[in-house]
């Protein structure tokens, strides 16, 4: 039986879905990640798995209430922190930001004017941050989504430290988020705990991860389960969704 098509996912929509897919001025959303090494429990694509998921289950939340478009995932991401890992694959930040600016300008010519990232690597916050910038000058509102409306619910189910207060990497929490979302690209047999010694001058100069630790994972995976990144997650898809209907709501005023 053939089903019926997602009416979000631009990469399903033929010439005439589109056109009426963009008369109702939706809101693009971008998922963007990147191609890093997640240890042994979680994959090198573990960013672009979870920012393509989030987009779905995005787009699943909203169901209809707000007009959204789905791209496909930009999967390659800025990784110098863990460039010298095995599974790192990066690009430098500017080509992100101009990758960035080029769909929202593509985008622009079509009549759009709100473009989400969904970013599933926190490596590329700086590059989106520039692309906001450039895109605001020409009259384009540009959104970036990193997990929004996380911390407080984190703060409730972590049972486990973190490695360091400004990094989240294949930890109790990441692995949560693909234990919920993509249980069977992870292997929890191979889950450790690591807590590097971050060098003392770490905030003011710059050292690739793999310079004081041994494994990308920072914290302990072990404590991760899918129930944790349920929890966390349903409250970040409603932050967004509530988000989306805002940036949505602002093109007409």
């Amino acid at each position: 039986m053939k089903l019926a098509p997602d009416k979000t996912d631009i990469s399903r929509l033929n010439d005439s879905e589109m056109v009426a897919a963009l008369a109702a001025r939706p809101v693009l959303v971008l998922p963007i990640g990147a191609v890093e090494s997640h240890g042994n429990h979680l994959p090198a694509g573990t960013d672009n798995i979870l920012a393509g998921r989030m987009a779905e289950e995005l787009a699943r939340t909203v169901n209809g209430a707000t007009p959204i478009l789905r791209l496909p995932v930009l999967p390659f991401g800025q990784v110098w922190s863990l460039g010298d890992a095995p599974g790192s694959f990066g690009i430098s930040n500017e080509t992100v930001t101009r990758s960035i600016v080029e769909i929202a300008q593509s985008a622009k010519a079509k009549g759009l004017l709100t473009m989400v990232v969904i970013n599933g690597h926190l490596g590329n916050a700086n590059a989106i941050r520039d692309a906001q910038r450039i895109m605001k000058g020409e009259g384009f509102t540009l959104a970036n989504f990193f997990y929004p409306g996380s911390n407080a619910v984190i703060a409730t189910v972590r049972e486990k430290p973190e490695a360091h207060p400004a990094f989240m990497h294949a930890d109790e929490i990441e692995t949560s988020y693909m234990l919920h979302l993509a249980p069977d690209a992870v292997e929890m047999e191979k889950a450790i705990a690591n807590y590097p010694v971050f060098p003392e001058d770490f905030h003011s100069v710059a050292y690739r991860w793999t310079e004081f630790s041994e494994s990308p994972v920072l914290g302990d995976a072990r404590a991760a389960t899918a129930e944790k990144g349920g929890k966390i997650l349903a409250a970040v898809l409603a932050n967004m969704a509530k988000q989306v209907a805002m940036l949505y709501d602002r093109q007409f005023k």
